[in-house]
């Protein structure tokens, strides 16, 4: 039976008694329903149809509206109004309109909503019009009567289209070009086991929690593990800081919303849980989550569906979660401000990642890496072993990532080829002692009944200055930085406590230069 007449029946059934239990063909019984009524979609499609046939376009919607979001118009007018208020994904636009014939409407269409897929209704099948129509930037036609199946068979190609171009369009725009040239390096016993751990999940599709300090890089290892599966396009990364984002929007961006859901949605934005599909989803610093939002993370984690914040249909997206943090997940769960429930889902397989002073092995390697990362023009500069044993002697609190800001700050400051250690930037290390750390302990002033709190206070200030200053050799700029005082607090207080501190060498230095006359 073609549309016309399906449609002619459906009018008739309206203005009668019929209802959905007496098997009408507005609401089909389960056995009479197409297969297509059945079938699950991931994606939801909304479709505006405008035709001045009220009857057809009342049965029309009967029929579609079991598996679309439909809206419906009278005119081109209407449906326009239609189109600024509303989401719409395809139209089924009809060639004569009271107030717009042959072209006219889909220009008008496309000129404005140039995304928005439209199917072309024409009485007479004339291959000019449909040449012109494509043309215009149709998607497709239909000839008055048709098939429904015809139409939904056009419907279907368009949703998939569609999906997968919005899908194109979000992974583009979430790509990091910034990683391309960061990669995994280290041979230290530590960092060897920690890879072969991280191998034992290729093949799993078991979340997995990966815990280190920041800048010891979680989000590296991430994608370690996502490549172990292959790199197809299939497959896509998503990265996520949970912590950069703000707190209202965080919802919107992980999972989607509809246009108008809230004040400055213009369009539909496509979530990262759904972006992920058939991949992998980084969570990076999870803990930073609020309650509610964990509750809702963990139902789509079991149920893997998602719905978008403003919307009403739940969609269907697979994908692997690799969270990280640099705290204890197990401690703010026992201080119930991390849900026991979503930690274990998380934690399927659990990773540690040693920070840089368990593995100074590798910080030649890094170096090296950096240095040719670094490099300008090609020239690729090198460092002596004594700047090196330097950067193997100190702690790196801040990691690889400090590793890195320092090594590239020595690439540029340097004017030679060799980075020595006098290169090393001022602010890094912190200047003072073995491993990053003071070295002795200053003396205190000893404590008498005679001294007042002030005069004590100032013993004790003077003594303090004068070991950070020996424990620096002499290097005041060192010596502020280590006390976190500026340098002109240092000198302030130098001048106030009489303090003359001198390098070894500079007292012989100064009676020589003054020993020198100079001409008048």
């Amino acid at each position: 039976m073609d549309i016309a007449n399906r449609l002619g029946q459906m009018s008739e059934q309206a203005s009668g008694p019929a209802s959905a239990s007496e098997g009408g063909v507005g609401e089909r019984s389960e056995a009479s329903r197409p297969p297509h009524l059945d079938r699950r979609r991931n994606v939801p499609y909304n479709i505006l149809c405008i035709d001045d046939d009220a009857d057809y376009l009342f049965g029309l919607k009967l029929e579609l509206k079991k598996m679309y979001n439909v809206f419906t118009a009278l005119t081109l007018a209407e449906g326009m109004e239609i189109l600024k208020e509303e989401y719409v994904d395809g139209v089924l636009l009809d060639m004569n309109l009271p107030d717009s014939k042959t072209l006219e409407g889909l220009t008008k269409i496309k000129s404005k909503y140039a995304n928005v897929d439209v199917v072309m209704v024409t009485a007479e099948k004339n291959p000019k019009f449909i040449v012109n129509s494509v043309r215009e930037g149709a998607s497709d036609y239909l000839v008055k009567p048709y098939e429904l199946d015809e139409l939904i068979a056009i419907l279907e190609k368009l949703q998939a289209i569609k999906a997968m171009r919005d899908r194109h369009d979000a992974l583009v725009e979430n790509l990091n070009s910034s990683d391309s040239r960061t990669r995994l390096l280290g041979s230290s016993p530590a960092f060897r086991e920690l890879l072969t751990q991280a191998s034992r999940v290729k093949g799993h599709k078991a979340n997995v929690l990966i815990l280190g300090e920041s800048g010891t890089g979680k989000e590296l290892l991430a994608r370690y593990i996502h490549s172990l599966e292959g790199n197809s396009p299939k497959r896509p990364f998503i990265a996520v800081n949970c912590a950069a984002i703000p707190e209202n929007l965080i919802e919107s961006e992980l999972f989607g919303h509809e246009k108008g859901s809230f004040t400055g949605a213009i369009g539909r934005k496509i979530g990262k849980f759904e972006l992920a599909n058939g991949g992998d989803i980084f969570l990076d610093e999870i803990s930073t989550l609020k309650p509610d939002l964990q509750a809702k993370i963990l139902r789509v984690l079991q149920e893997k569906e998602v719905i978008r914040v403003g919307g009403n249909q739940t969609v269907h997206t697979d994908f692997r979660v690799i969270a990280a943090t640099n705290v204890d997940l197990a401690t703010m769960v026992e201080r119930s401000q991390f849900r026991m429930d979503l930690y274990h889902r998380l934690r399927v397989v659990q990773l540690i990642v040693p920070p840089l002073r368990d593995r100074k092995e590798d910080i030649a390697m890094l170096v090296a890496y950096f240095l040719d990362k670094f490099s300008k023009d090609g020239n690729v500069k090198k460092m002596t072993a004594t700047a090196l044993n330097k950067l193997q002697n100190y702690s790196w609190p801040g990691n690889i990532r400090e590793l890195e800001n320092v090594i590239h700050s020595v690439a540029i400051m340097t004017l030679g080829n060799v980075i020595e250690e006098k290169n090393l930037p001022h602010w890094a290390l912190n200047g003072c002692g073995d491993n990053g750390k003071f070295t002795g302990s200053p003396m205190l002033p000893e404590l008498t009944l005679s001294a007042t709190f002030k005069d004590y206070i100032r013993r004790a200030e003077r003594v303090y200055i004068e070991h950070i200053l020996t424990v620096c050799n002499g290097d005041r700029t060192k010596a502020a930085n280590a006390m976190d005082v500026g340098r002109t607090t240092l000198y302030s207080k130098l001048k106030e406590l009489d303090i003359n501190f001198e390098l070894p060498g500079e007292r012989e230095l100064g009676e020589e230069v003054s020993k020198c006359k100079f001409p008048s």
